[in-house]
């Protein structure tokens, strides 16, 4: 132990190294106290680890090696060959267990329903899918297979995987709802009341709070509205059966066969779709109208909606501003949009 250098002086002589190395290296000029900053800060004390590994003589030839094996390396250090293969090897461990791959086991499913093993994506709005062809292969493309000979799952690159060069495009009629547990939405206070179907009349409002492309922003908007529907105005629930949001999202509120709080007198005879925002000098973006003639669609197609329904907006039966100057004139250009004050007259 006496042949042993000290601490100090192993840290003196890391030091040493260090700023050799920093001297070498830099292409512009660096202080002194700078230069003695990096090179103290850079050194490990390995007698900090030899307390806590020392091991008995007595201890098998495995603890042994398992000692030398701990060691620091000053920044700026050659490393030796033979242990560049062992830090390659150690490395590509640990990438490997970073990027397992987790199977499932036997499993063994009876007399159930609705049963989904892995991952689900859900696809809102119009999605465009162009691939790769198989005569231009794309460098990197990985396909997992496993090896019935081998115990662990063996990544394999494979090109084969891609399609000819074609184009996908989801259908615009498609219409997918956004349900309420989805935004953590509250019970009714009470039992909600049936509304008798197919309804004759849509109602169109806006929510007269900011918008959002932002699905997230959005979610936390119709919690706040449906709180203060519930606490402040002592209604049953959130007003509206639907909220479409700029990010063309829609959400859903009472729903399909819910009366709704939404426009006075014609509540019981209606569907309420609201735009979440204030549009009175601009429209909602072209995926939220678009969603909404989706809504109509699917309404009219479940049965929900009377084929012959009339459109009107929130400002024609009631006197307020919604759905927005901007989005009413926009509305009026819609099919099946109904003009009460003609009626009236």
């Amino acid at each position: 132990m006496s042949n042993m250098p000290t601490s100090t002086s192993k840290s003196k002589l890391s030091q040493e190294r260090t700023r050799e190395w920093l001297a070498s290296q830099a292409t512009t000029s660096v202080e002194d106290e700078e230069l003695e900053s990096i090179a103290e800060s850079s050194v490990v004390d390995s007698l900090d680890y030899d307390s806590e590994y020392t091991q008995d003589p007595e201890d098998d030839d495995d603890n042994n090696n398992s000692l030398e094996e701990i060691s620091t390396i000053t920044l700026g250090t050659q490393i030796p060959a033979n242990k560049r293969s062992v830090i390659s090897e150690t490395l590509r461990d640990l990438m490997n267990s970073i990027n397992s791959i987790q199977t499932l086991g036997n499993v063994n499913i009876s007399n159930s329903t609705n049963v989904h093993i892995g991952n689900v994506t859900n696809i809102n709005g119009n999605i465009q899918i162009i691939a790769d062809t198989l005569s231009r292969p794309r460098k990197g493309a990985r396909r997992v297979s496993l090896s019935d000979d081998q115990d662990e799952a063996e990544e394999k690159v494979r090109s084969d995987v891609f399609i000819s060069s074609q184009k996908f495009k989801i259908p615009k009629e498609l219409c997918s709802i956004v349900p309420r547990h989805s935004w953590l939405a509250q019970n009714p206070m009470e039992d909600p009341q049936n509304l008798q179907l197919p309804v004759k009349y849509v109602v169109i409002l806006h929510t007269a709070t900011e918008s959002s492309e932002k699905r997230a922003i959005n979610v936390r908007l119709i919690r706040d509205m449906q709180c203060f529907h519930i606490e402040s105005r002592g209604w049953n629930d959130i007003a509206y059966n639907f909220l479409i949001g700029c990010d063309g999202n829609i959400y859903e509120g009472r729903g399909w066969h819910t009366v709704g709080a939404h426009t006075l007198g014609y509540n019981k005879l209606s569907l309420g779709i609201s735009f979440i925002g204030c549009f009175m000098r601009e429209l909602p973006t072209a995926d939220a109208l678009n969603m909404c003639r989706n809504l109509l669609a699917r309404g009219v197609q479940e049965g929900h909606i009377a084929s012959d329904y009339r459109l009107v907006c929130h400002c024609q039966c009631n006197s307020t501003e919604s759905p927005g100057k901007r989005l009413y004139e926009e509305i009026q250009k819609w099919p099946h949009f109904y003009n009460i004050e003609k009626e009236e007259q």
